[in-house]
C-alpha cells in the first residue's frame, strides 16, 4: 500500500482514495454514491488502503441499473425537471439496499412517489 502511495503521490487522487478508504458507508447506496465519479485506479488504491466495502462497490454494486429511465415517469405524467432524477436515485437507491423485491413494476411506483415528492 505505501508503494502505490508513493507512485500516486504526485496525483491529486491521491487525498479522494485515502478519504475513501477511511469512509464506512452502511448501506450500498450510500458506497454508490461516495465511488461516484472516482477513478478505477483511485478505488483500486482506496480498496489497497483498507476501503473494505470497496470490493464490493466493484464486483457487485456499480453495475446495479433501473429497468426503467426517466422516459417511464414523463409517461407517468411527472413534468420533465429536477424530479425526474430524484425518482430515478430514490428508486435506485431503493434497489441498491435491496427495499425493492420486484422488478420495473415495482422500481416504477417507487421513483413516481419519489418524484412527486420532490416536484
Amino acid at each position: 500500500v505505501r508503494a502505490m502511495e508513493i507512485a500516486a503521490s504526485a496525483s491529486p487522487d491521491l487525498e479522494r482514495a485515502r478519504d475513501l478508504a477511511a469512509a464506512e458507508p452502511q448501506r450500498p447506496s450510500a458506497a454508490v454514491a461516495l465511488a461516484r465519479g472516482a477513478d478505477r485506479a483511485v478505488l483500486l488504491l482506496a480498496d489497497a488502503a483498507g476501503g473494505d466495502w470497496v470490493e464490493r462497490y466493484l464486483s457487485e454494486w456499480r453495475d446495479i441499473a433501473l429497468e426503467i429511465s426517466g422516459d417511464d415517469l414523463l409517461a407517468a405524467g411527472i413534468a420533465r425537471g429536477p424530479a425526474i432524477g430524484a425518482g430515478l436515485q430514490e428508486a435506485l437507491d431503493c434497489k441498491l439496499d435491496g427495499k425493492l423485491d420486484g422488478g420495473r413494476d415495482e422500481e416504477l411506483a417507487v421513483a413516481i412517489e419519489a418524484a412527486r415528492r420532490a416536484g
